[in-house]
């Protein structure tokens, strides 16, 4: 249910562009998935619904408030990506007989209705449906292509050796080694603060349940994320190296390239065919039903129900499919206005990398506080609108910073070493903050950390035997009235570490053994792309 249709539309692009290389678009998750087999049960552990309950707890309300400013954002640019990357394909598809804007418009109708009366249980019902169509999606095209232009040893014959090598050569801008070591490190510190990933781990009704589906499920996107990318080095045979064939070398290269998929669909497939595709694309739309639900559910519990308190609960559910309409009208708009899918994608992953390591840092080392996380953010976005020259186009008034020659000198930087320096600021500051600032209350700490340290299943083993109205609030939230006790919880903790100030979960071999038979499918589907990309040669 993790695989929507502009991802499909995003990698064939990308692919297009620069070889197999683009691939890494979405295989940049691929090292990270290994960690979601550890990531779930924190997240499961945690107990809360929103990851903004998560900064409430541990940091306190600014941070929740910051959090929700930037998970509220980072679905709007959810939504403008999933319905530009479908909106395209449908056009393409239809011979742009659908123009794109229209087809976000009208997809957003279809859903959005179903969404604001169904909620979560809709989300669900149809996300799983459009994960199911989505593969018939992703594996109908390889094959049609193939045969059309004579195999794979066509590919060999028709493209540069360097579109099918497995990352990019060194200066393509996408796709290098660069690209790959640095946006698999963005997504891993990213990944904590989607925000779905709390409603899609911690629904699990055991830590078993919840990291198989994130870890072992997500392969399943990985394994088709290779036909995505086939998809796009095929089309570069069909419909770029050609005579008066699609431009993929100027300015509006990216957007270009994102309109192949499209074409492929209308060009290899028949008529009934091609009705399924389309069928298949605005199933894959009904993703961002899931963005408008959980958006929903943190601006209203971690932003509205604080500030307007007292009212009942249906005063909150009309708040939150306000809330649900308002991400969709400005995911529309900037859709409608945006340049590539690509281009969206970088910012959304970028922006909520902002506070990976205010969640990393805050679930292993009790020294982590909201000053050194609020500095975190602050200079990772500062180093972002330094590095990052399109911040201009958007806001003029930096202008005059960013025109400073040693500024100018820092926007010139290639991409991935921009991210690199990004992390690296946020990381370091908050460590350096944090140590030199007050450390939050231990009754804070403990009651945070207990949650960690107690498996689920587990909670009246190491419940708290004193006064519930001696611990803080957080204490409590999301645990139904049970309180834990962290002293008893530390057994279940490496507690040579805690002397440090270092919080981890003692692993078993349940742990280990899922971590290293992940990294085994990891090698895997590197090995499988390879050979796939050599045979015909």
């Amino acid at each position: 249910t993790g695989t929507h249709s502009d991802h499909a539309v995003q990698v064939a692009g990308a692919t297009a562009r620069v070889g197999l290389g683009g691939i890494w678009y979405q295989w940049m998750w691929l090292f990270a998935t290994p960690f979601y087999w550890l990531i779930a049960p924190i997240t499961r552990r945690l107990r809360v619904i929103t990851t903004g309950d998560v900064f409430r707890i541990r940091y306190g309300r600014s941070l929740e408030v910051l959090y929700s400013f930037v998970g509220l954002s980072f679905y709007v640019l959810s939504i403008a990506m999933l319905l530009r990357g479908a909106g395209a394909a449908i056009s393409g598809a239809t011979g742009g007989q659908v123009p794109v804007n229209g087809s976000v418009i009208l997809l957003s109708l279809l859903f959005s209705t179903y969404v604001l009366a169904g909620g979560l249980i809709a989300a669900a019902y149809t996300d799983f449906l459009q994960g199911v169509m989505i593969i018939a999606l992703s594996l109908m095209l390889v094959p049609a292509g193939l045969s059309q232009i004579g195999g794979m040893s066509a590919l060999h014959q028709k493209l540069d050796p360097t579109m099918l090598s497995i990352t990019a050569p060194a200066g393509a801008k996408e796709g290098d080694p660069w690209f790959v070591i640095a946006m698999s490190i963005l997504s891993l510190v990213g990944i904590v603060a989607q925000p779905h990933v709390m409603s899609a781990t911690g629904s699990g009704k055991t830590e078993l349940e919840a990291r198989v589906g994130m870890c072992y499920g997500n392969f399943i996107k990985r394994f088709l994320t290779i036909a995505w990318a086939f998809t796009g080095i095929i089309a570069v045979v069909l419909f770029v190296n050609v005579p008066n064939g699609v431009d993929l070398s100027g300015p509006d290269a990216q957007h270009n390239s994102e309109t192949l998929f499209g074409r492929s669909i209308q060009h290899l497939l028949g008529d009934g065919w091609r009705g399924l595709m389309i069928a298949c694309l605005i199933a894959g739309v009904t993703s961002a039903e899931t963005f408008m639900v959980v958006g929903s559910s943190i601006f209203v519990r971690n932003f509205y129900e604080p500030a307007v308190r007292g009212r009942n609960e249906g005063h909150y559910l009309w708040a939150s499919r306000a809330a649900s309409a308002g991400l969709l009208v400005l995911g529309i708009m900037l859709a409608v206005g945006s340049a590539s899918v690509t281009q969206l994608l970088t910012l959304a992953l970028q922006l909520v990398g902002l506070l990976g390591p205010a969640f990393w840092l805050g679930v292993t080392w009790r020294r982590a506080n909201a000053a050194g996380a609020w500095a975190s953010f602050l200079g990772g976005l500062l180093v972002w609108l330094v590095t990052d020259p399109q911040w201009s186009n958007w806001l003029p008034f930096l202008e005059p910073l960013l025109a400073t020659p040693a500024v100018a000198a820092l926007r010139g930087l290639y991409r991935p070493i921009q991210i690199l320096i990004m992390l690296g600021v946020e990381f370091g500051l908050l460590i350096l903050v944090s140590l030199l600032t007050q450390p939050h209350p231990p009754a804070q700490l403990d009651a945070f950390f207990a949650r960690l340290h107690t498996p689920v299943g587990k909670e009246r083993e190491v419940q708290w035997d004193g006064k519930s109205e001696d611990l803080p609030e957080a204490a409590t939230l999301g645990l139904e009235g049970v309180t834990l006790d962290y002293r008893k919880a530390s057994t279940f903790a490496y507690q040579g570490l805690q002397r440090f100030g270092i919080e981890l979960p003692r692993l078993n071999w349940l742990d280990w053994g899922g971590f290293l038979g992940a990294w085994a499918l990891v090698g895997f589907l590197i090995l499988l792309l390879k050979w796939l990309a050599g045979i015909g040669r």
